[in-house]
Parts: structure tokens; C-alpha cells; sequence
């Protein structure tokens, strides 16, 4: 039977190895904290936050970032110390933003949006799942886990903060003036000079186009598209070759028009003073990765 002596001995050993050993790092102390969008979910952040204080929690590699049809694979750990740290999740649409800190990680092409805007459940798996309602879609603001629907506020690992604007201004509409100039004798040739200075932004410019039979019945019907020239720059434009009518009609028609973005701006008034409309989404043109219409900057019409 040891002596009290000898067992005292074993405890202070047993005190002193305790003492000195090392924490060990985790990962389980990090929590959903805010996530964002803009209306059409290609522009979206996700951000981590680790809430425990501890600066060891530094596990966080091959875990998890999920939504309710999306799954993100943390690739690496984080460097210590981790207290009270974020780790930043975004599209690479966020990350071309003015103000928007460098993100951590970007969602791959496949998996935008990440969330559904109109309500979802993100966890950072298996420690932290957060289910939410509608996401504000303003541009502004973001959905916070306290706090609400406030000013976005994303935070990088390295402590970079900002806030984004996801709504540009919305495109022109079309050059106040155009045109046209047969460059050969068939006219297969064609510069076509427009306004650039009257309505100018960072807008681009396409050219969409039609045959006679694309054209609407009465004012203010929607025309139908046979084509377009994405991203013809500013004026003139040489088109060639122009194309041939093959509806029987020989007539084609074109109307350069302004996008910023997905969204596309009007497209003119037509004889009797109705907007003249595409026939995608909102009465935009559908071509040229464009997927909306605003009317809203009255430039140009």
C-alpha cells in the first residue's frame, strides 16, 4: 500500500501534466451569424461566427456550410487564435462588389443561389443550424441572428469589414439617335452609328434583332426575337455580316438596347407612344445573360 507521501506524489504529477498540456483545438463553437441577398440570389454571403471566445476553435475543415439544396465543403482549418472570429461565404458576384471584404471562401457556379431568399435553412454542420424567413432583397440590408433585418455588415477571418450596395442603377434606355450606313452594294455590310453621350453609363450595349413576321400585331404587343450581337461597345458598330430575312418578308429589324448586369433597360416607345416590350421576363429581351427588365432610369426613352 503506497505511503501518503506517494500518492501526494501522484497527484502533483497528475496536476502538473494537466497544467502543461496544450488545449485542444475544435471546431464546434461556430455559428451562422448573418446571411444576405439580392433579389435574384447572385449575390449572396453566408458568415460564420465563432461565439464561445475560445481561441482553439480552430477545427473547422471538412465540415460543412448547408442549405436545404446546397452543401459547401470547408477545405482548411483556421489559424488560432479564433475568438470571436468570422469566416465569410459569398458568391463571386459579392466579391466584385465596391466595399466587399475579400470572402474566405466562394461558392462554386454550381451551387448560386446557395439559399432561397424567401426562407431556409443554413447550418454549419453538425454544430449550428439556423432557420429563417424571408431575406431582405434590397441590396442593403441583411438578415442578422440578433438583430434582424439590419445594414449588411460582412466580416472576413482576417477582421475586414464592410457593406455592399447589390442594387445598380438601373440600364438607359435606348440611344436617343441612329444611323445606318451600307459599307458593300448587297448591304450584308453595315455601321451603325447611336447616341453614346445623351444617356451615358456603364451600361452595355446590344444589339437584338427580328424579322417582319417577328413584329407585334398592334402597338404595344410583344415583338419576338430572331437574334442578337451581345456586347457591341459604343459607335459605330460594324455588323457583318448582317443577316437575311427568312420569313419571307425581307425586312429585319434591330434596336440596340442597354443592360447592366442581368437587367436590361427599355427599349423605346413605339408609334403610338406604348413601351415596346421583349418577349422574357418583365418584357426584356431574354438574350445577352440578361433575365429582367427596369424601367425605372427613364433616360433614353
Amino acid at each position: 500500500m503506497p505511503s501518503v507521501r506517494t500518492r501526494l506524489f501522484f497527484i502533483v504529477l497528475a496536476v502538473s501534466i494537466a497544467g502543461n498540456a496544450p488545449a485542444l483545438a475544435g471546431g464546434h463553437t461556430w455559428d451562422v451569424n448573418e446571411v444576405f441577398s439580392n433579389a435574384d440570389g447572385t449575390i449572396q454571403f453566408v458568415e460564420l461566427k465563432e461565439t464561445g471566445g475560445g481561441n482553439f476553435e480552430t477545427g473547422t475543415g471538412g465540415h460543412t456550410v448547408t442549405s436545404n439544396t446546397r452543401t459547401f465543403t470547408i477545405t482548411s482549418n483556421v489559424a488560432s487564435p479564433t475568438g470571436f472570429k468570422h469566416l465569410l461565404f459569398a458568391t463571386a458576384s459579392f466579391a466584385a462588389l465596391p466595399g466587399a471584404p475579400t470572402p474566405d471562401y466562394i461558392f462554386p457556379a454550381g451551387s448560386i443561389p446557395f439559399f432561397a431568399i424567401g426562407g431556409d435553412t443554413v447550418s454549419y454542420t453538425p454544430f449550428d443550424t439556423w432557420v429563417f424567413g424571408m431575406v431582405p432583397t434590397n441590396g442593403i440590408h441583411s438578415l442578422n441572428r440578433v438583430g434582424g433585418s439590419l445594414a449588411n455588415s460582412p466580416t472576413n477571418y482576417a477582421g475586414t469589414t464592410g457593406s455592399v450596395d447589390a442594387n445598380p442603377p438601373a440600364p438607359p434606355g435606348v440611344p436617343e439617335s441612329m444611323t445606318v450606313e451600307a459599307l458593300d452594294a448587297l448591304g450584308t455590310e453595315l455601321q451603325i452609328s447611336f447616341d453614346t453621350a445623351t444617356c451615358s453609363s456603364g451600361a452595355a450595349h446590344h444589339l437584338i434583332y427580328g424579322e417582319g413576321l417577328d413584329l407585334p400585331i398592334a402597338p404595344g404587343g410583344a415583338f419576338s426575337l430572331t437574334g442578337a450581337v451581345c456586347s457591341i461597345g459604343g459607335s459605330p458598330f460594324i455588323w457583318n455580316p448582317a443577316p437575311e430575312a427568312t420569313d419571307g418578308s425581307g425586312l429585319i429589324w434591330w434596336v440596340i438596347v442597354r443592360s447592366v448586369g442581368s437587367v436590361e433597360g427599355s427599349w423605346g416607345l413605339d408609334s403610338a407612344g406604348a413601351e415596346r416590350i421583349g418577349p422574357e421576363s418583365g418584357g426584356s429581351s431574354g438574350l445577352c445573360t440578361v433575365t429582367s427588365r427596369s424601367l425605372t432610369n427613364t433616360c433614353g426613352q
